[in-house]
């Protein structure tokens, strides 16, 4: 099916393909502020470091969910 022919089911798909990514997107963002707050009150200097990094990998992921999400949205509205 081309672009210009698509379902009702396959736009529904797409929709909720976006929120999906959207909420995973919330989730990375709430572990990365997590993460920060552990690396902020550690007295480890290598734990913060750990945590600083795990938070990075986080808003790095919720990024890339964030490109995933506007993408399907994009797609569900063609």
């Amino acid at each position: 099916m081309s672009d210009d022919k698509k379902g009702i089911g396959e736009r529904l798909g797409e929709a909720v393909d976006s929120v999906k990514h959207k909420v995973n997107e919330g989730a990375d963002r709430a572990r990365a502020e997590g993460h920060d707050f552990k690396a902020e009150t550690t007295d480890n200097p290598v734990e913060g470091a750990v945590e600083k990094g795990k938070g990075m990998v986080d808003r790095g992921k919720a990024e890339l969910h964030e490109s995933a999400s506007e993408k399907d949205a994009k797609d569900a509205s063609r």
